[in-house]
């Protein structure tokens, strides 16, 4: 067992946060929030509701509640009803939201440089493999557990 491995991904997932919060430091919002924006505007141009967030982050859905009531209360989103449905909320980026999407998209770019650099490009596709191999395992370990609670 490589021991090591949790260990290096824990200080990775550390300094990921750290990094985040001095980039986005200047724009007032958090890593969560600089997260959930950079989706919905991947996503800009498709219906997403809050509900769909906690799926497609792995966040628990307070968080989501929590993020997306700050994201709008700083002005990058606004909550739609849904007429079919009370209970979804569309959301809806505002202009503030797409003014910082060259902010983010560079941050993301510096990121992965920095992230990236002196690993060769094969290696970082079976690295993103096996990352994702990972997370899948630990997805279907945690709804697997949620069943039986």
């Amino acid at each position: 067992m490589h021991k090591d491995l949790l260990w290096t991904l824990k200080q990775l997932h550390v300094s990921l946060e750290q990094y985040g919060r001095s980039q986005m430091k200047d724009l007032n919002i958090s890593p969560a929030q600089w997260t959930m924006l950079h989706y919905l505007l991947s996503k800009k141009d498709q219906l997403v509701y809050a509900v769909d967030l906690h799926t497609a982050l792995g966040i628990s859905k307070s968080t989501v509640s929590s993020t997306l009531k700050a994201l709008k209360k700083n002005g990058f989103i606004a909550l739609m009803e849904n007429p079919d449905d009370d209970r979804k909320k569309q959301i809806v980026l505002l202009d503030k939201a797409y003014r910082i999407e060259e902010t983010l998209e560079t941050s993301i770019k510096q990121r992965y440089r920095q992230l990236c650099k002196g690993i060769p490009e094969e290696h970082l596709v079976w690295l993103e493999r096996d990352l994702a191999i990972m997370l899948s395992n630990i997805q279907n370990e945690v709804e697997w557990e949620e069943t039986i609670w």
